[in-house]
């Protein structure tokens, strides 16, 4: 017997155009442009970056932790083909959230499967070298930041650290994912542009060093080449997920009302990052 309970009826897909229009009716990232040249000391430029990068770390072990909430609900995620356990696509699904985490636990294209995290404290590391920067002062600057810390929280909630997750949860964290994979990969675009135009010096001290970060050499540029190409390759996975769950829902609600989910947790991400960018330079 084959399983038509939740058999679709008709197809609701999410759009990328849709994922970006709701990102732009929040925000622009126009505002971290505009930060990054603002940012014309040594310490303000590291600071903002040292924020970022500490905001940026969180979103690694979200998605792990996103991608299980997924993968465990072998009754929200069925097949319309197959029958009882033989139904369950939620690891599928899971599957298109967790390859963004991938890289971040271990980078694929790097000559070494470096993690994320350690590529970007090489970044930050080389740009205190760059200046002579005391290390733990920088630290300091970084940890002690309460606006930063909040974002921070927010991440870890939204994608489901330490949080009983339901539907609309579930998915709302879906599409928190989406807006964070396209903001992802316009905050690197400007990165790159930024550093490369305005800041040479600082470019060309990158790319010919190596940071040492635990006993290993690590390129310090590497970091800013690498997200521009994973953040695009994590979105195409994440929303080939997205619209799987839209498609193998099998739950009680109608699909537009979990597609509605999914642009809420997209509208969510926009907010936070509006909110960080206001506050990431606040003392």
């Amino acid at each position: 017997m084959v399983n038509v309970i939740n058999r679709p009826t008709n197809t609701i897909t999410i759009q990328r155009s849709e994922v970006c229009q709701t990102i732009d009716e929040q925000y622009t990232s126009l505002r971290f442009k505009r930060l990054l040249e603002e940012a014309t000391s040594a310490d303000a430029l590291l600071r903002l970056m040292g924020r970022f990068f500490q905001y940026a770390a969180a979103f690694g072990p979200g998605q792990a932790c996103l991608a299980s909430h997924v993968a465990i609900r072998k009754n929200l995620f069925n097949s319309p083909t197959e029958i009882g356990v033989f139904a369950d696509t939620s690891v599928k699904i899971g599957a298109g959230i967790f390859f963004g985490a991938i890289d971040e636990f271990g980078d694929r294209e790097a000559p070494e499967p470096y993690t994320h995290r350690d590529l970007a404290l090489a970044t930050l590391k080389g740009m205190a070298q760059f200046f002579g920067y005391d290390m733990m002062l920088l630290s300091e600057l970084i940890h002690q930041h309460t606006p930063t810390n909040n974002a921070i929280l927010k991440v870890h909630s939204s994608y489901g650290l330490n949080v009983v997750m339901d539907e609309a949860d579930l998915f709302r964290g879906i599409g928190f994912h989406l807006g964070t994979e396209v903001l992802g990969e316009d905050e690197n675009r400007i990165l790159d542009e930024f550093f490369r135009t305005k800041r040479p010096d600082i470019t060309e001290f990158l790319e010919k060093t190596e940071v040492e970060i635990d006993g290993k050499l690590l390129p310090a540029n590497y970091w800013f080449s690498r997200h521009i190409v994973a953040d695009a390759e994590h979105f195409d996975a994440g929303i080939a997920g997205a619209n799987e769950a839209l498609h193998y829902y099998a739950g009680l609600e109608n699909r537009q009302q979990v597609k509605n989910w999914i642009i809420e947790g997209v509208r969510e991400i926009s907010v936070l990052m509006s909110e960080f960018m206001d506050g990431v330079m606040k003392d």
